[in-house]
Parts: structure tokens; C-alpha cells; sequence
């Protein structure tokens, strides 16, 4: 596998710990027990920071630059990924604002935040699936040496800050919870 699908391997795997994190966090919220929602919105901030800032354009990227190779039943499946990346940003947003309105004293009915916030970790993880089950292998198969080397010269230089190169003041919640529970 090249490195570069190996290393958006990787982020799957970092990205799967925050949604598990997030969907114990909400399960706790749910049955009526503590839930700390500075420790959600930062995983959310986190989604929002590496998953739609660096992660996303990479694959995007790829995503294009393989386009050419690919027969129109695996353009419509590229197709299908890149419209999810643009879903998930707006749902990453959205959510991240109900909690912080909750957070803040907003009223939102506790059925609501939940339909949102499990339909939320839903979708991320069929979209994870989908891209490792159909995406990757594709792109390992049609990706010449050139297209990976085009892809480097133009890839989003963005680092992740919780699992890369730790930002422990932008998620000081999420470094605290991760040190003490890890």
C-alpha cells in the first residue's frame, strides 16, 4: 500500500477513537448520566480542524487525480465520497454549534441533540467504511508512481494536532480526558 493511503489509514484509525469517545461521551448525556461537553465540542473542533482541514482535501486530491483512470461506475463512487466530505463539514458544524448552544444554556430538546449526534457518528463511519471497503483499494489499484508523486507536490500541509503534533492548548479537555483514561 503506499504510504500516503497508509497514512490516510492511519487518520481512519485516530478518527474512530474520537467518534468512539464522542458516542461514549453521548451515551453517558443520553442515559442521564455526566457528560462533559467541553470534551464533546473539542472533539468536534478536532473533526472540524484535521478531518475537514487536512485529512478530507488529501483524499479529495487523490480523488482527482485518479478521476481520469476510472471507469464511470468508479467516478460516481469518488463522486459519492467528495459529496460526503462536503455533508460532513456542514454536519460537524451544526452539531458542534447544537452543543455549544446546549453548553451555553440554549434550549434544545434532548431527543433532537441525540437524533444529531448519532446520525452524526453514524454517517462518519459508513463513510470511513465505504472509503477503505471500495475508495482505497480502487485507488491502490489505478494509481501510477507519477500520479503519487503529483499528489505530494500538491497536498495539503496540515498537521494533526491531537495525534501528530499535539495542540495541548487548543485541546487541553480532550488531552486531559485521553491521559487520564489511556
Amino acid at each position: 500500500m503506499h504510504k500516503l493511503l497508509e497514512k490516510l489509514c492511519k487518520d481512519h484509525g485516530n478518527l474512530e477513537k474520537i467518534l468512539t469517545l464522542l458516542s461514549t461521551q453521548q451515551d453517558h448525556f443520553f442515559a442521564g448520566r455526566e457528560s462533559n461537553f467541553d470534551l464533546k465540542i473539542e472533539l468536534l473542533e478536532y473533526l472540524e480542524t484535521y478531518a475537514d482541514m487536512g485529512h478530507h482535501p488529501l483524499e479529495n486530491l487523490i480523488f482527482d487525480t485518479v478521476r481520469t483512470e476510472l471507469n464511470e461506475e468508479q467516478t460516481e463512487l469518488i463522486d459519492r465520497l467528495q459529496a460526503q466530505h462536503d455533508s460532513l463539514v456542514q454536519l460537524t458544524r451544526t452539531f458542534r454549534q447544537s452543543l455549544e448552544n446546549v453548553l451555553q444554556g440554549g434550549v434544545m430538546p434532548r431527543e433532537e441533540l441525540e437524533v444529531q449526534g448519532r446520525e452524526y457518528v453514524a454517517l462518519q463511519r459508513q463513510h470511513i467504511a465505504l472509503e477503505e471497503a471500495e475508495a482505497f483499494p480502487l485507488i491502490e489499484e489505478k494509481m501510477t508512481d507519477e500520479k503519487w508523486r503529483e499528489v505530494a507536490i500538491n497536498m495539503p500541509r496540515y498537521d494533526d494536532p491531537v495525534f501528530e503534533s499535539p495542540d495541548k492548548v487548543r485541546f487541553t479537555t480532550l488531552f486531559e480526558y485521553l491521559s487520564n483514561n489511556h
